[in-house]
């Protein structure tokens, strides 16, 4: 399965890591696959710093920053 592309300014307020959520539990609850979004939620807020947190939503989807900061 693909995963999907998700864009984001780290900048911006589209760079909030709860904002970044949001768009990634929207495309998980399209694709039903709620408990999998869980495991990432959970995984996400056991990170140390918003770099971690953005590596594990990579892990998951395509995390595109159109600043080029991360």
């Amino acid at each position: 399965m693909d995963k999907p592309e998700i864009h984001f300014n780290s900048s911006g307020s589209s760079g909030n890591i709860y904002v970044i959520l949001g768009e990634v539990r929207n495309y998980f609850r399209h694709e039903r696959r709620i408990s999998e979004y869980n495991d990432l939620w959970k995984r996400v807020q056991d990170s140390w710093s918003y770099p971690d947190a953005l590596a594990v939503i990579r892990e998951y989807v395509n995390l595109i920053d159109d600043d080029g900061r991360y």
